[in-house]
């Protein structure tokens, strides 16, 4: 099996397809770092927690700049199936 699959044909395929999968790990967090400091009982817990969140809205933004330096769309992909599948898993 080659380095590309038929939807990476080139290095700039490549470079946009791990910008979405880094994108979409970044929104998960956003989503779930809320959740996680209000379940949180311990108070530094929770504000570590919560000060990730700013810092991950931060990285947030700049994926999104970048998307738009590449003249590319802004999109979340999901590819945690194409590394299980990579693994043999």
């Amino acid at each position: 099996m080659g380095l590309f699959t038929k939807d990476i044909k080139t290095m700039n395929d490549l470079f946009a397809h791990q910008l979405q999968d880094i994108y979409y790990a970044e929104k998960q967090l956003v989503k779930a770092l809320p959740e996680m400091a209000d379940k949180a009982t311990d108070p530094q817990l929770k504000q570590g927690f919560l000060t990730h969140l700013e810092e991950t809205k931060t990285h947030v933004q700049r994926l999104e700049q970048v998307f738009k330096m590449h003249g590319l769309s802004v999109k979340a992909v999901d590819c945690s199936g194409d590394r299980r599948h990579h693994r043999g898993g």
